[in-house]
């Protein structure tokens, strides 16, 4: 009798869809694996503040055992204001994160900032853990 035209059927092209996917799925995976080392501390916890400063290209650490290192590079006490007035040059900053074990000598954390201050270092970032 009477006969019904066909109708077109749709489908979506899945290929850029997936292309997508793909580009972003190594775009995150690449971005995510530039995390830059640090020294294994075990940091205080204190109450986070609403406005983080931006990270800092010099990083002093100092840890458990009294080792102070600067970036990844560990330098003893004595070269301590030599070595960071370096490395406040090389990356144009006055600006220091000081990460500290939570077991460190309050003495010798002074004693860092003192040099610190002395080497042309003028802000201070102290990095702790959030209390949860």
């Amino acid at each position: 009798m009477f006969a019904r035209a066909k109708r077109p059927t749709l489908s979506i092209d899945m290929a850029p869809l997936i292309d997508v996917v793909f580009l972003l799925l190594i775009f995150f995976m690449l971005t995510s694996s530039f995390v830059p080392p640090s020294v294994p501390l075990e940091l205080p916890r204190a109450a986070a503040s609403q406005n983080n400063p931006p990270p800092a290209k010099v990083t002093v650490s100092l840890d458990s055992n009294g080792q102070i290192s600067i970036g990844e590079t560990p330098v003893p006490l004595a070269e301590f204001g030599a070595a960071l007035q370096s490395a406040l040059a090389q990356n144009n900053t006055t600006s220091v994160h000081i990460r500290g074990d939570t077991s460190v000598d309050y003495g010798l954390f002074l004693e860092l900032v003192s040099r610190a201050r002395q080497s042309g270092a003028n802000q201070f970032h102290l990095v702790h853990t959030p209390k949860p």
